[in-house]
């Protein structure tokens, strides 16, 4: 049976389409941003995180439409990005999410903290001497216990499984609690890797043969990159008391106007969720489980609203509430080619309850994956940055 030629994937018709779309909704402006892995400079390489915004993003809105000392809100805080370039160019910032681990990661990236060549050896040297030693007599007499990971032998080999809790149980023996946090942030990146799942940071599966590296080579590369990209932070930060340090609240968007005053936020700068589910919490469902850091309940979250769409509303309803008469807000989102896409239903909604539309940014995205299945693949090749004011 011949497929039906309608159903193809066709490029053109999408650009036709997006076209289309540009002239409707008020394009002002198209920024090429690159997204590949060196876009994530300096602490936006600790952790990779699931759908997080290039930095070069918040940086231009930032230095367009705000100056230091003006109070900026991102509201779906996610991997930092935006909390990170808030505080670099002084703003008073402040990070929402349902998320603790968003919170710990956020956190973690934005915090400057100095490096002690000393304390990085000396973990090194006792975490190396504990694997070799417990390797020696084949983990018979292993004595530390384990996080509740779910189907843990399913995940991890013996090896990767006692090997990872054993650098675990270091680094919770540091006494400093922000050099504890960025040892387990650099931990939490290499859970993948040495697990029997795929390293891309999608849905966890199983991939087939996968030659697992050790723990601790992928753990001391990691941390010794991750000292040389706070030293090159801290440097660039200079005098810390320019700043302020960021206020990060786990708690839900739909509420947030019972922690932000009302017309208190000089800019917003988000990227709501797409209501497809929630698949933030599965992908980093085994960071959750080592760290022991609670994730989000499932039902109480937007992504898995009966109603996504009504929610969307609410939260933009709250975003428009905390803004300062005259100010901006900016919701990145993509996928504008169909009547009910929510680039067009955020632009509705945000109308409703009261921002004016200005116009649209578009944002080529120069990344294509190809090495999918046709039928999953996904093509979308800009991102809007749509402009509101209150």
């Amino acid at each position: 049976m011949k497929k039906d030629d309608n159903n193809k994937f066709n490029p053109e018709k999408i650009f036709s389409t997006i076209e289309q779309v540009e002239k409707e909704y008020n394009k002002i402006d198209e920024w090429f941003i690159p997204r590949d892995r060196h876009s994530f400079y300096l602490t936006h390489d600790f952790h990779p995180y699931f759908a997080a915004f290039p930095p070069e993003l918040v940086v231009r809105l930032l230095e367009k439409y705000s100056k230091q000392n003006d109070v900026f809100l991102d509201p779906f805080m996610g991997g930092g990005s935006s909390i990170v370039e808030g505080y670099k160019l002084k703003r008073k910032t402040i990070g929402i999410d349902i998320s603790f681990f968003a919170k710990f990661v956020s956190k973690t990236k934005t915090n400057p903290i100095k490096i002690d060549e000393d304390k990085i050896s000396k973990l090194f040297r006792d975490i190396e001497e504990d694997i070799a030693n417990n390797r020696k007599t084949k983990y018979d007499n292993y004595k530390y216990n384990l996080p509740n990971i779910k189907n843990i032998d399913k995940w991890f080999s013996s090896e990767s499984k006692f090997d990872l809790g054993i650098i675990r149980h270091h680094i919770n023996m540091a006494s400093d609690i922000d050099f504890r946090d960025f040892l387990l942030l650099g931990f939490s990146s290499i859970i993948r890797k040495a697990s029997n799942a795929k390293n891309a940071q999608q849905h966890i599966s199983i991939k087939k043969g996968k030659k697992i590296p050790e723990a601790y080579p992928l753990f001391q590369e990691k941390i010794n990159l991750m000292c040389k990209q706070m030293k090159e932070y801290v440097e660039i930060l200079g005098d810390l008391n320019q700043y302020s340090e960021p206020k990060l609240y786990v708690y839900d968007v739909r509420k947030m106007d019972e922690i932000i005053e009302p017309d208190s936020i000089d800019i917003i700068i988000t990227s709501p969720p797409y209501g497809t589910g929630s698949k933030y919490t599965e992908v980093y469902r085994l960071n959750f489980e080592w760290l022991e850091v609670d994730k989000p309940i499932r039902k109480e979250t937007m992504e898995n609203s009966k109603d996504f769409k009504f929610e969307l509303e609410v939260a933009l309803a709250k975003m428009y509430k905390v803004l300062k008469k005259n100010k901006y807000c900016f919701i990145v989102y993509g996928d504008p080619s169909t009547d009910d896409s929510l680039t067009r239903v955020a632009i509705k909604d945000a109308i409703k309850v009261g921002f004016k539309y200005e116009g649209l940014i578009s944002c080529p995205i120069e990344k294509i994956l190809t090495n999918h299945h046709e039928k999953y693949r996904r093509f979308i090749p800009k991102d809007y940055i749509l402009i509101f004011k209150k």
